[in-house]
């Protein structure tokens, strides 16, 4: 016999979490309808999350963007129907008003997404089909940082190919503002 399981809207997401029926020790995002629960990622994850948030803070003060961190959730894709978690996340100044309304999730992608790659939560397979769904819904650039190649993938909405930064290549975020410009290395610990 078949069961039918009724598919998640990003509401009904944000209903069991205001219920208590998630746990607040993990990580879940809402994918397909379905809601996905991440492990938490090894020590070298947060390491990175945290020194490229070091690197864009004084951007973000500058121009009087809000940096915010992976507990911050952000209904994406195309149809405004998932809910990811970026390890990172910028908003512009310009699109601040997103963050009035509801306590829990945001009504579009980030300016800035910075996904961390790690092999507890899947890696590039489960990262990648993140980008679309970020640029769907609104970023201007999506990062993908990668702490076992120290590179980053830079996408950016409306072009066709990403950039792979690494090593003293210097990245930028001239499509959201310009002022920022770090060196690649300096996001991966020595």
């Amino acid at each position: 016999m078949a069961v039918l399981h009724k598919l998640l809207s990003p509401a009904d997401f944000e209903a069991m979490i205001e219920r208590g029926e998630l746990g607040e020790d993990k990580w879940y995002e809402l994918v397909g309808g379905e809601v996905i629960c991440l492990p938490p990622p090894a020590v070298i994850h947060g390491w990175v999350t945290a020194l490229i948030m070091k690197a864009l803070f004084p951007f973000a003060d500058i121009i009087g963007a809000v940096l915010l961190s992976e507990s911050t959730g952000f209904i994406t894709g195309g149809q405004h129907q998932q809910v990811r978690q970026p390890d990172v996340s910028l908003l512009a100044k310009e699109r601040l008003r997103l963050l009035e309304g509801s306590p829990r999730l945001v009504a579009e992608a980030p300016d800035l997404a910075v996904e961390v790659l790690s092999p507890e939560q899947h890696g590039d397979a489960y990262a990648i089909p993140k980008v679309a769904e970020y640029l769907a819904a609104g970023s201007k650039v999506v990062w993908l940082a990668d702490p076992e190649t120290r590179t980053v993938k830079a996408y950016e909405a409306g072009k066709p190919e990403y950039t792979v930064y690494s090593g003293e290549d210097v990245i930028t975020l001239d499509a959201i503002a310009p002022g920022f410009a770090a060196r690649v290395s300096s996001f991966f610990p020595a």
